[in-house]
């Protein structure tokens, strides 16, 4: 589905980045949909008594920012560069004439959309019965997957596990101790994924 929104771009705007530079806020008015071409974006959300949780993660060839932008309504977390990033940024009315001529990308954006809420509802669901060791593993697992290359914070993985950077802290020398992972400064490795994984389930 990128490669066809990419086709049907004549003039593609391109914007760069730095680490922990806004991209877009909570209720701020959608203007354009999101393509990563280079880095990793992170997605936050503020609760009312101030509590930042880190949603989703976004990195190269992925689309962000569509959900209020088809929706027509205000962004409901926040959007941050995690890395330097360069993004590619489409404009409503680029995106209405792709839409006009390729209909199937609409049909694509739905099943886009659909999986994406389905994903954060079971993710969500599963947290509530989990323990705080449990969610901090398999959030580790999860990031280090998706982007090995990117040196997760202990702060980063406490926000994506809903716990906290002293959590976070303990649990990775418990996971050091019993050969699960290493550490060198901040970069962390996991040494065998299913006996982590295993790890998490025996303390959930």
């Amino acid at each position: 589905m990128i490669k066809e929104i990419l086709n049907n771009i004549e003039q593609p705007i391109y914007r760069q980045y730095q680490k922990g530079e806004v991209i877009y806020r909570e209720s701020e008015f959608p203007q354009y949909l999101y393509i990563v071409e280079e880095g990793i974006i992170g997605l936050y959300y503020n609760s009312e008594n101030g509590k930042e949780s880190f949603l989703r993660v976004y990195g190269p060839g992925e689309i962000f920012g569509h959900r209020s932008y088809f929706l027509e309504t205000p962004y409901h977390a926040n959007s941050v560069s995690l890395t330097k990033a360069k993004l590619m940024l489409i404009d409503r009315k680029q995106c209405d004439n792709i839409c006009l001529e390729s209909p199937a990308l609409l049909k694509n954006m739905t099943k886009i959309l659909a999986r994406e809420l389905g994903n954060a509802e079971r993710r969500l669901a599963g947290m509530a019965d989990k323990s705080a060791k449990a969610r901090i593993v398999e959030a580790l697992v999860y990031l280090k997957l998706k982007h090995p290359e990117h040196n997760w914070t202990r702060k980063e993985i406490a926000d994506f596990a809903v716990s906290t950077f002293e959590s976070v802290t303990r649990i990775l020398s418990e996971l050091e101790a019993q050969g699960l992972i290493t550490k060198s400064g901040r970069s962390i490795d996991i040494v065998d994924e299913q006996k982590l994984l295993k790890f998490a389930n025996e303390n959930y």
